[in-house]
Formats: structure tokens, sequence, C-alpha cells
């Protein structure tokens, strides 16, 4: 097997472990790392598999996990074993086991599964973006009249800067998700579903790999790897269609100062 192959593999093992859990999540033992930020016994079992399966086809490989220590390499991967955690204690089918992998500070491949949906996304840098072995051709709606965004929110962000981003986008006409799984939402951009997503401050393990799928399915999205500490400071995570950009600009400022993941055309 080749790489993608074998990481293909990983995060369906993850995700299908995950999926075992959930159906029998009244017996997980939950714990509270910060406000309304859960961990299970789930994700630490589901990334302990991951990273397992991949040391053995990889054993100088390195590993930045939600729930395990660093393993610093010059070829990392980068696991989210449960993102949706919250959905997932409470029995919301919307959560993912998120993959990706950075060699010498880029992103060069990106795997997302959602078990509950049997959905795969992939995408490796310059390779195109694909569900289930069929390439994404997304159309984005044009502006926020029309549009779905996307809104995600963190305990970093205050209640105030939230209403505002929201009431914005709301005034010029947009529709509201908040689904609560920041990595499948940027595969549901991908695939043409939601047309905007911005966060401020989501952490890389939920960010990477569905930035690189959306990029490659034709998004403009944020490098989040542009900040020399990534791995530690949680970054801004922004995806849309080329056509909304702009319109975006205008209405959430800042959003200008982003810098942009490279292939991307403003317009």
């Amino acid at each position: 097997m080749n790489t993608s192959d074998i990481a293909k593999e990983a995060v369906r093992i993850g995700g299908q472990k995950a999926l075992e859990f959930f159906k029998a999540r009244d017996q997980l033992t939950i714990d509270l790392k910060g406000p309304q930020d859960y961990v299970s016994e789930a994700d630490r079992t589901v990334e302990a598999s991951m990273i397992d399966f991949l040391q053995r086809q990889f054993p100088n490989d390195g590993f930045l996990g939600e729930e395990s220590s660093e393993i610093k390499q010059a070829r990392q991967w980068v696991i989210d074993p449960i993102d949706g955690t919250t959905n997932f204690i409470r029995g919301l089918p919307y959560f993912c086991t998120t993959l990706a992998l950075v060699e010498n500070e880029t992103v060069i491949g990106g795997w997302i599964f959602d078990p509950t949906r049997d959905e795969l996304y992939e995408a490796s840098l310059g390779g195109g973006a694909y569900c289930n072995g069929q390439q994404l051709n997304p159309t984005w709606r044009k502006s926020f009249s029309t549009g779905l965004v996307g809104i995600c929110h963190s305990s970093k962000l205050t209640a105030q800067e939230l209403a505002g981003r929201i009431t914005g986008a709301l005034e010029r006409g947009a529709i509201l998700r908040q689904p609560g799984a920041a990595a499948l939402m940027l595969c549901d951009l991908a695939a043409g579903r939601l047309d905007v997503l911005f966060d401020q401050h989501l952490k890389p393990w939920d960010s990477i790999a569905g930035l690189l799928i959306a990029h490659e399915a034709g998004a403009i999205v944020s490098d989040y790897l542009s900040h020399p500490d990534w791995r530690t400071t949680p970054q801004v995570t922004f995806a849309s269609g080329p056509e909304i950009y702009g319109e975006v600009l205008e209405l959430w400022p800042e959003t200008r100062n982003i810098s942009l993941l490279s292939n991307n055309e403003q317009p």
C-alpha cells in the first residue's frame, strides 16, 4: 500500500472504532478538560489505535494528536480521534475522525472519515479532493443572500463577538448552520453544501485536514501553518467559495489579514 492507502486505512480504523463506542456511549467515562470541552475514553482509545497502526507502517514518523504527547519529526501525522466530541457523547450523529500529514511544515495530505455515513474524504496537495473515490466538483453560492454559512464557536470567542458575526450574516440574508464538528463542516463546504466557514481559534487537528480538502476542491482557505506556533496556539480556520469571498471581506473585517493557502486566487 502507498502512503495514502495506509492513511485511509488508519482513519477508517479510527472511525469504525469511534462508531462502536458511539453505539455504546452510555457506558463511557467522560472527563471535562475545560468549559464545554469534553473527552472520553473513546477519544483516547481511538487515537491510540490510529497511532499504533501508523507507527507500525512508518516507525520514523512523528505524531501530533489531541489526546497524546507530541512526537516531533520532519514528517508528522496530525490526528483528531473524534472531532465533534460533544455531539458524540450526546448522541448526535455528526462527528468524524481526522488525519493530516505534514512534511517540512506543509500539509501534503488530509483524510476525514464520517463513520455514520460511511464517507471518506481525502485530498493530496495538488491532487484534487475526493469523497469515497469520487472527485469533488462543488458549486458554491455567490452571495450571503443565497448562501449557507457555517458558524463555529469556541470558548475564546466572546458572546458579543459571536453575536456580531451572526447578526451581520443574517442581515445580509444568509442562513446559518452550527452543527458542531469543524472538520466535517469543512468537508461539507468542499462538497458544496456550505458556502462559508470561519473560526478564529480552532486547533490544528480540527482544521488542517479539512482545509486541504476544501482547498483542493477549489475553495479559498486559510493557511493554518503560516504561524510558526501553529502546533500550540489555535489559529484561524477559514474557507469560502471564491465568488462569495469578496463579500466576506466586507462583512467580517477580521478576515482581511488572514494568510491564504497558496494557489488560491483572490477576486
